[in-house]
């Protein structure tokens, strides 16, 4: 009857209200959604499948092994000194890299994720155990983004950040910046709900797992800028690593590096960290969706809080540790540093179309201009080594075998995930290591990335013996036939 006046008739007021009360952030949590289940089932089938992914870089050099030390001496403010017992009955004089030849230094991290490693290891030394402590930061990020994604109108845009590279490749990585994954989306949602005691508390424990918690800040911020009130909860962040710097002895992390000059900064070092975050691995299918952001910025306050952070995550990361000009090629080796802004962009971006992500898969394992964080390709060539272990076992024990430090490292710790004991007969090369050093008939080991092994190549005559291919990755061996040119 309606449909036949002239105007429509307002009946809301003319209906009983409900009584209910709106449901609660944990009610919300704990409720079921096809987005929230199927993004766990992904993430946690994921881990399980990774479970003995071979562990690579600074998490095989520096994090777990201080986690090492925190379940062999218990907690302290300071993770340096002699290398953990374990570690060092593993070792030979020949076997140790020379990353490990002074112990452990202080580099001036939070300890927050080394307490949580070392409660595994406890429990187990092993790759296992070591992985198992990631599966509940891998599940938090995967119901954190897609609550992000549901504040952004789409649930399934949650999903985004999981069709990325770099980021299924950090949640096989027991690293500083997993735990940032996981706590960055929660910080988000908090914002927009505006639970002010919640983003503290998340806040706060981002940055005591990793300092660039701290850029949290930002857009809590914008928050109070939009309410026009003070709340010192907004400073969680801030307070949080002032209150670090004060615990430890030796203060805060350092840049790795700076700049030159501003210019350097803006033409190279800031147009590379956006090219790796928007162009890379088809990201820049994702731009398509950019203008629909656009026509809604204005009242979105979600969208609001994600582009400040992610835009702020990029230009910090693009001055601090990646100075592109003084050091070429340096932002190459820690693009992890970028994941945590670069998931919350992306779901961002995703919220119109989520599947503008899926080119992403296909370069899952291919070898990344950004180097091996970029995608898969870095634990390839770890499990290439797994490969190519028992030949250098076999070998080592008649002639002379060396292996790149990264390598060594993995081939003497079996936490490491490459050996179930450790070998002690090869011999280690370095950057310092000249040509003269190896003998004729002695063997080469290459590893597609590691200890760069191209001036020994070019200074001796060799002829190659063995390969290892997993993906695109390989290890080669190479027979000595003359002394150096």
């Amino acid at each position: 009857m309606t449909a036949f006046l002239p105007f429509r008739p307002r009946l809301e007021p003319l209906l009983p209200a409900s009584s209910a009360a709106p449901p609660t952030w944990r009610a919300r949590l704990l409720a079921p959604g096809p987005a929230r289940v199927i993004a766990l089932a992904l993430v946690l089938g994921w881990m399980v499948w990774g479970i003995d992914a071979p562990l690579v870089e600074d998490s095989l050099f520096w994090w777990v092994p201080k986690a090492l030390l925190v379940a062999q001496d218990g907690p302290a403010r300071v993770l340096a000194g002699p290398l953990p017992q374990v570690m060092a009955e593993a070792l030979s004089p020949t076997t140790t890299p020379p990353q490990w030849a002074a112990g452990l230094p202080d580099y001036g991290h939070p300890t927050l994720w080394y307490l949580w490693l070392a409660l595994f290891l406890k429990v187990q030394v092993s790759v296992v155990a070591i992985h198992l402590a990631c599966f509940l930061p891998a599940a938090a990020a995967a119901l954190g983004f897609v609550e992000l994604g549901r504040r952004l109108g789409n649930p399934w845009a949650g999903l985004t950040p999981f069709l990325l590279p770099p980021v299924l490749a950090q949640l096989w990585r027991p690293e500083l910046d997993l735990p940032l994954l996981a706590l960055v989306p929660w910080a988000l949602v908090a914002l927009a709900d505006g639970a002010w005691r919640r983003f503290a508390v998340l806040a706060a424990l981002a940055t005591l797992c990793k300092e660039p918690g701290v850029l949290l800040l930002a857009p809590a911020v914008l928050r109070l800028l939009r309410e026009r009130r003070f709340r010192l909860a907004a400073f969680a962040p801030l307070l949080a690593l002032g209150a670090w710097a004060l615990l430890h002895p030796g203060g805060l992390a350092r840049p790795e590096t700076l700049p030159s000059d501003a210019w350097t900064w803006l033409s190279r070092d800031l147009l590379l960290s956006a090219r790796l975050v928007f162009i890379e691995q088809g990201r820049f299918v994702m731009l398509l969706a950019l203008p629909f952001l656009v026509k809604r910025w204005g009242g979105d306050l979600s969208a609001q809080l994600c582009m400040v952070l992610g835009m702020t995550w990029l230009f910090f990361f693009s001055m601090v540790g990646f100075s592109t000009g003084s050091r070429p090629g340096f932002v190459l080796t820690h693009v992890r540093y970028f994941v945590p802004g670069m998931a919350v962009l992306v779901v961002m971006l995703g919220a119109r179309w989520p599947v503008l992500a899926l080119p992403g898969l296909l370069f899952l394992h291919s070898r990344s201009p950004y180097g091996p964080e970029g995608s898969l390709w870095g634990i390839d060539v770890a499990r290439a080594e797994v490969l190519a272990a028992p030949w250098i076992a076999e070998k080592a024990a008649i002639r002379p075998v060396w292996v790149g430090s990264h390598q060594a490292a993995g081939l003497s710790q079996p936490w490491a995930g490459r050996v179930d004991q450790p070998q002690r007969d090869f011999r280690v090369y370095s950057m310092r290591t000249t040509p003269d050093a190896l003998a004729i008939g002695s063997s080469l080991v290459v590893a597609d990335y590691g200890e760069p092994g191209g001036a020994l190549i070019r200074g001796l005559r060799l002829a190659e013996e063995e390969s290892w291919t997993v993906g695109e990755a390989t290890v080669r061996s190479f027979r000595v036939l003359d002394p150096a040119r």
